[in-house]
């Protein structure tokens, strides 16, 4: 994988994703029902695994694979 996950953010209605390579990419909050229904503290408090590959909420027992978010983007260019 050529970029890892820098950090997470989110509006009302969407994830963002700040990658490595500069690049920031969106996703629609609907998707993850369980960040959804968190709290912004409970969204805000979350760590990246130390290979970038790994999102995780451990208040939420809530976790994803950054490769698999980018898989999900069909405009995406893949390497």
């Amino acid at each position: 994988m050529d970029s890892g996950a820098v950090s997470v953010h989110f509006d009302s209605g969407h994830l963002f994703l700040d990658l490595s390579d500069g690049e920031s990419v969106e996703f629609p909050l609907g998707w993850f029902p369980v960040l959804q229904a968190a709290t912004e503290t409970e969204r805000g408090h979350f760590a990246i695994s130390l290979d970038r590959q790994q999102l995780y909420w451990p208040d939420l027992d809530e976790e994803m694979s950054i490769s698999a978010l980018l898989q999900s983007l069909p405009d995406r260019t893949r390497h």
